[in-house]
């Protein structure tokens, strides 16, 4: 740290008037240099600050500054705000750009960056042009957050997005751990705690929005806006996988695409395949934020009749680094998914994946398990980095499986594969349809590759995602396909991946009714018919790559040693739990954590939360959080905040408490709107 100048109690004004709080890392003794912007609801002082110390300094090593300022009502900063909020929260970052760009720190370059949520105010922020901006990096980030959290596939999520509300109440009722002298931070407090008791907290508001409305219409952020150089950092394993590639394809300017096999955690801190994405990301800067010399004049050669000379062309690096599961490693390509692929077609038959569709039409009935999905992992959105796919069999047994032959060769799948089926559903139900792909090996272990999930509607409602074009309803007699009135096409886009399946291997595709904990249970097992065959032709397309499109390519291991940040102790959960004698199954996950800020605060969390499910009755299905901090403030002060919560389908309730000195400051209890019932 002797290295690095620190600054803390930055005052930032936004031109509402609203002071936010920012500290500043920058090269010690240094003269005026870019800086690098992050803008974060997670509390800089202890959270995230924690969580990016190792990063922040490691970028002051490369001669950049990096400013972190807590997000407008968060942390240490005044004001108000609102969960997804990704316009405004933009607009504020753009603010904070170019109020940093006329600081005698900063010589008027400046980056904007995070991960997660700092990934999406960055995209957000270069959606708005401010003029000093010059480039971004965002990693796991969406620019839509009611389709790739809130209700992916149309289909209402669980685990996650309520375990990250709860998280948040808690956060929102904690004190800055870094005093002032003045006062100023308890004011700040004290004013948070009075808007918390007289109103809902900013976290659990989109509840009340389970529909696509123009409260989530006004939330999403225009990426083909952006034309400043971006990179992006994806992970295979995590929910924002499609969304980063979705704005990699979308901006306008100069690009950077890498796809790892991580969860939603820093890649350098990954079991697998780490990844220095630290060093990875200060390259960029370095090419974007920093004045280029002039460029010596190129190579040319005249040809004898005086024509133009040639030129040979600058070498570019190819703008895509993407890991390839199965044992295929990392691939480097200019685009994706990578040039010269083809679509590779298996169409469902029986209980089989073919070459040809069947001479004649068929069915296959299927009664809903809503405990399907317990086999694929979890969406854990606080890096804990537990909860990956386990082996597929169990779920797949649960589902309507078909299973191809083994390959004759080798084949790369690289983008999205589709599901393209006929399904029907008993008059006036609903389904969350959940299509997953699986590498069956020779030993009979199956692997999760991909999965996709879409909203079915009762019939003569509109599918969500739209039916297959040039396809229309086929119609089929109740009876012997359960009951079904009809058949109507339907497709399944599954998340984009690469992955390597040997040849010898199988491919499986498993359709289900649900993916518990990701999804909310149906609230009835709905009754499913999958039609194949003559006129009814249900098919799996594969995005199959070559390999023209794509090279080998080595990636940079991180420096030794790992980054704990300010933590100085702490333990994952993570476990799925059965009781078969009361049908019940629960997935748990959390984390305890203990912080020693170098503010002189203590904090220590602990959080678990769980999804339970009885099989007979998922319509009773339940998340439910508990959440404690324990702070010691550096005056002195010691605060124990608790938080409560239940959700369900329909609802949800948050009870929460603040002590100081053991002296209680606040109870409040919250009720909260959750997804509109389905139909019955």
């Amino acid at each position: 740290m002797d290295s690095v100048q620190v600054v803390t109690g930055l005052e930032v004004p936004l031109a509402d008037g609203t002071l936010l709080s920012g500290d500043l890392r920058r090269p010690a003794g240094a003269a005026a240099g870019p800086v690098l912007v992050s803008y974060y609801p997670y509390r800089k002082d202890d959270i995230i600050g924690s969580l990016f110390e190792g990063t922040r300094i490691a970028l002051c090593g490369r001669g950049y500054g990096s400013l972190f300022v807590d997000m407008a009502g968060t942390g240490a900063s005044e004001g108000t705000g609102e969960s997804f909020d990704l316009p405004r929260e933009g607009r504020d970052l753009a603010e904070i750009i170019e109020w940093a760009a006329r600081q005698d720190w900063c010589d008027g370059s400046v980056g904007a960056w995070g991960v997660s949520y700092g990934g999406m105010t960055a995209l957000a922020a270069a959606a708005h042009r401010p003029p000093h901006l010059r480039a971004i990096m965002a990693a796991y980030a969406s620019t839509d957050p009611y389709r790739d959290t809130i209700a992916p596939g149309g289909c209402p999520g669980m685990l996650g997005r309520y375990a990250w509300a709860a998280h948040m109440v808690a956060l929102a009722l904690c004190p800055p751990t870094l005093q002032d002298r003045a006062g100023r931070w308890r004011d700040t407090w004290h004013r948070r705690l009075s808007r918390l008791a007289g109103g809902q907290p900013h976290a659990v508001m989109w509840q009340a929005h389970p529909e696509r409305d123009e409260y989530w219409e006004s939330r999403v952020v225009d990426a083909t806006a952006i034309d400043v150089p971006a990179m992006f950092i994806g992970g295979w394993a995590d929910a924002y996988s499609d969304s980063i590639i979705r704005a990699f394809g979308e901006v306008r300017g100069p690009r950077r695409l890498v796809l790892g096999p991580w969860m939603h955690v820093l890649p350098h801190l990954s079991d697998v395949e780490p990844y220095d994405w630290v060093g990875a990301m200060a390259d960029w800067w370095d090419a974007h934020l920093r004045p280029s010399p002039p460029a010596p004049a190129p190579a040319a050669v005249a040809s004898a009749q005086d024509d133009p000379p040639v030129v040979d062309p600058p070498v570019v690096d190819p703008p895509v680094l993407f890991f390839a599961g199965g044992g295929g490693g990392w691939r480097s390509a200019r685009q994706w998914p990578p040039e010269g692929g083809k679509q590779l077609r298996l169409f469902l038959t029986g209980h089989s994946l073919a070459a040809a569709a069947p001479a004649e039409p068929g069915s296959r009935a299927y009664q809903g398990d809503p405990a399907v999905g317990v086999a694929a992992g979890i969406w854990d959105p606080f890096g804990t980095g537990h909860g990956w796919p386990q082996e597929q069999s169990g779920d797949d047994a649960a589902s309507l499986a078909f299973t191809s032959e083994p390959l004759p060769e080798p084949v790369l799948i690289a983008g999205s594969p589709e599901a393209q089926l006929y399904v029907g559903l008993p008059a006036g139900h609903e389904a969350h349809l959940v299509a997953r792909l699986s590498m069956v090996g020779a030993d009979g272990r199956s692997t999760l590759i991909t999965a996709g999930w879409l909203r079915v509607p009762p019939a003569g409602g509109p599918v969500a995602g739209g039916p297959v074009a040039g396809e229309q309803a086929v119609g089929e007699q109740a009876g012997g396909d359960g009951g079904a009135a009809s058949l109507t096409a339907t497709a399944i886009t599954l998340g984009s991946v690469a992955f390597a399946v040997p040849a010898g291997a199988r491919l499986r595709l498993s359709i289900a009714c649900a993916d518990f904990p990701h999804l909310w249970p149906s609230p009835e097992n709905p009754a499913l018919v999958v039609g194949f065959g003559a006129g009814r032709a249900s098919l799996l397309r594969l995005p199959v790559s070559g390999t023209a499109g794509h090279d080998p390519a080595v990636v940079p291991a991180p420096p030794p040693g790992r980054d704990a940040g300010w933590v100085t102790d702490g333990q994952p959960v993570y476990r799925v739990s059965q009781d078969k004698v009361a049908g019940e199954v629960a997935v748990t996950f959390g984390a305890t954590a203990r912080l020693a800020p170098p503010s002189g605060a203590e904090l220590n969390l602990a959080e678990t939360f769980t999804a339970r499910l009885q099989a007979s009755r998922p319509d009773g299905a339940a998340m439910l959080a508990q959440v404690d901090v324990s702070l010691r403030l550096p005056a002195g002060e010691r605060v124990e905040v608790r938080v409560r919560a239940v959700a369900q389908r329909q609802s949800s309730v948050t009870e929460a408490s603040v002590v100081v000195d053991g002296a209680e400051l606040l109870h409040q209890r919250w009720a909260g709107t959750g997804p509109a019932p389905e139909h019955s």
